[in-house]
């Protein structure tokens, strides 16, 4: 089945940073393919929202009786004319396996029922019949030869066929007699290189289960599909099909996906008529014009996933009565109008991010007892953060609306939050120190708001942080020492704010600290010499503070440095020359003095460097044409060649590195908020 409600049973990950990095999904724009490249066809999961957690990902998977497994001991012999095909396909296998390791030990046993992927039963009825294969799975050994095809075609006692992961360009049986059609219950064929039209898809009178997913086939599909009488679960994310949603199936069909394809114009009336369905999922596709309110017609429907179309008018109210809805995922489209009220009462992950949706939130939202994820994220919404939260709720992101008022003290009831996004509103007010209740927050994101005060020090029982942002926003006070509890932060961003007293050396001595914001500040003192002992810093922004001191010796791996408007004083460090990966340097508007180190010269990544406003002297080593390059302000500073002060080398402003600046800095924090957002919530 394909499961679009996987409502199993899950505890928040021990490493959330891996969860964060692994995730293969985004579900903006085209990321969200890499989602529904999960494709498991041997996993099992329930079909209902009755367990106590809710992990939504698009799976195909094989109903109770057509699970792949390892073979038990074949009971009796096999079939001789079963075994003879069986042999021969161990042979073409044979000829994959040098440039598949999935083949290796594939055909170990002398008995084909052993072999990995084979499974063999004998007739109830009559027992002492011979065994006969009624499953196999040859998924990933790069199979492009239609050969195989043919000899498969022969096991008529083949019940389910899994042949993913190969290079195929064509259906079994499709040209030739093949009477393994006739028994076949469940076919994959997902990830191939199948094209054009499906083709002919009758001769399988007893298919339940199909999934023709990333493959590159196209046209309309309406008419293939009335060849299927006893399907009931079909999968075609990821093709090109298009024209309207195909509404030709049998009345019994319980999961349709057609995620990721050119289907076009409104959601057919005729769709509705599929009572049976649990999963339906229609994103990604070119959908446009009103949902119809009909969706009481859909009494099992645990997933509904409409999310990258261009859908609009308001959220139907006929959503709020389906009990079994455990996902709504409608992102990405122009839905308007409010949200309705008491929408999670059954819904468990309700994502309608990037949308128009406006007003307040309502009351109830985030106090549903099973409730897990709701993504509200860029839309137009105001007025206050309702303050009854669910203990059960995981992930919640409002960013980029209009919210203002302060955080609710309350957030700390929700002690099983993993990610908090409220960026981008205008909240106000203090960080309640109830916050650090939520112990197990992986990401905690509240920058770009109006928030004032100290940093409570009760923040330092996130223990579990991996991200924290918040910068740009009004908060004073000191850095609190109780951040050096947070053992696995990566990213920690306090810029533009108004923070005093000194960096604390036991907050840069956190271990797996890649990025490092403080810029923007009103801190004093030294920067902690501990700073050379974070081996993963990738980038360190403490410009504009009130720094002293000299530059101690920076991490090797870094690849933006700003040290700039600081009262910075010393020679550069020639140990800068060492960092091999660094792209731009601005330590510029400083009390530096001295030569600058020949050893910038062999920084061939480097492409930015600022030294303005200093009182450095001496010859400029000789650096690369291409970078750019700003020296102003320093008269003793002597140029390389008589040409090296021309303005495509020597002119260009600091406006010109603000505008285009923290180029390393940005690509790893919009590739970290890209890995962040693909977390098992994204719909």
């Amino acid at each position: 089945m394909i499961d679009g409600s996987y409502c199993n049973t899950q505890t928040v990950p021990q490493d959330p940073l891996q969860a964060l990095i692994e995730s293969p999904e985004l579900p903006r724009d085209q990321d969200e393919l890499k989602a529904e490249a999960r494709v498991h066809p041997a996993m099992e999961v329930s079909k209902t929202c009755a367990s106590t957690s809710c992990v939504c990902v698009l799976l195909f998977l094989w109903s109770p009786g057509l699970t792949m497994a390892m073979a038990e001991p074949s009971p009796r012999q096999l079939d001789k004319a079963q075994d003879s095909i069986m042999r021969g396909i161990s042979s073409l296998v044979s000829g994959a396996m040098a440039s598949s390791p999935v083949t290796g030990n594939w055909n170990a046993s002398s008995d084909p029922c052993q072999w990995n992927g084979v499974n063999c039963s004998a007739p109830r009825s009559r027992s002492s019949m011979p065994a006969v294969v009624t499953q196999l799975s040859l998924s990933g050994f790069g199979f492009s030869d239609a050969t195989i095809l043919s000899s498969i075609c022969h096991l008529d006692t083949l019940q389910s066929l899994d042949l993913s992961k190969n290079f195929f360009t064509s259906l079994p049986g499709q040209h030739l007699p093949c009477p393994m059609k006739d028994g076949l219950q469940a076919l994959n064929f997902s990830s191939n290189r199948l094209s054009g039209q499906p083709g002919n898809l009758s001769g399988f009178p007893n298919l339940e289960v199909l999934d023709l997913s990333f493959n590159y086939l196209s046209g309309n599909i309406s008419t293939q599909l009335t060849y299927l009488p006893k399907l009931r679960t079909l999968n075609l994310t990821s093709n090109h099909f298009e024209g309207p949603v195909p509404t030709t199936m049998v009345p019994f069909l319980e999961e349709l996906a057609l995620s990721g394809n050119r289907f076009s114009g409104h959601i057919p009336m005729g769709l509705f008529g599929y009572a049976n369905l649990t999963l339906l999922d229609l994103s990604r596709n070119n959908l446009t014009g009103k949902i119809p309110d009909e969706f009481l017609s859909f009494p099992r429907l645990s997933s509904l996933l409409l999310s990258g179309n261009n859908l609009g008018g308001a959220i139907p109210q006929s959503l709020l009565n389906l009990t079994m809805l455990c996902r709504f995922a409608g992102n990405q489209n122009r839905f308007q109008g409010s949200i309705p009220k008491g929408i999670t009462k059954n819904i468990r992950m309700l994502d309608l991010s990037y949308n128009h949706l406006s007003g307040e939130m309502p009351p109830d939202l985030l106090s549903s007892d099973n409730l897990e994820a709701v993504d509200l994220t860029a839309n137009r919404l105001e007025g206050l953060i309702p303050g009854n939260f669910s203990q059960s709720l995981q992930h919640l992101r409002l960013a980029g609306n209009l919210l203002n008022g302060r955080l609710p003290e309350t957030i700390g009831n929700a002690m099983s939050l993993v990610y908090l996004a409220l960026n981008n509103n205008q909240l106000a007010g203090s960080i309640p120190s109830q916050l650090g209740k939520c112990k197990n927050l992986a990401l905690l994101d509240l920058s770009s708001n109006k928030l004032q005060g100290a940093l409570p020090a009760e923040l330092g029982n996130l223990q579990q942080l991996v991200v924290m942002k918040l910068q740009m926003n009004n908060l004073s006070g000191y850095i609190p020492n109780s951040f050096s509890n947070m053992k696995k932060l990566e990213v920690f961003y306090l810029g533009q704010n108004s923070f005093t007293g000194e960096i604390p050396s036991r907050v840069v001595q956190l271990p797996k600290l890649c990025n490092i914001d403080l810029h923007g500040n009103k801190l004093n003192g030294t920067i902690p010499s501990s700073i050379s002992s974070l081996q993963f810093l990738i980038t360190l922004a403490l410009g504009n503070n009130e720094l002293t001191g000299t530059i101690p010796t920076m991490p090797t791996k870094l690849n933006a440095i700003e040290l700039d408007h600081n009262y910075l004083q010393g020679q550069i460090p020639s140990s800068i020359g060492m960092l091999s990966n660094l792209e731009f340097l601005d330590i510029s508007n400083n009390n530096l003095s001295g030569q600058v180190p020949s050893s910038l010269a062999s920084l061939q990544s480097l492409t930015h460097l600022f030294l303005s406003y200093n009182q450095l002297s001496g010859p400029l080593p000789d650096l690369p044409r291409s970078l750019i390059l700003n020296v102003t302000g320093n008269p003793g500073l002597k140029n390389h060649t008589e040409d090296s002060d021309t303005p495509d080398h020597m002119a260009h402003t600091e406006d010109d590195f603000r505008s285009a600046t923290w180029v390393a800095a940005v690509t790893f924090v919009v590739a970290f908020t890209i890995s962040f957002y693909a977390v098992g919530v994204r719909m």
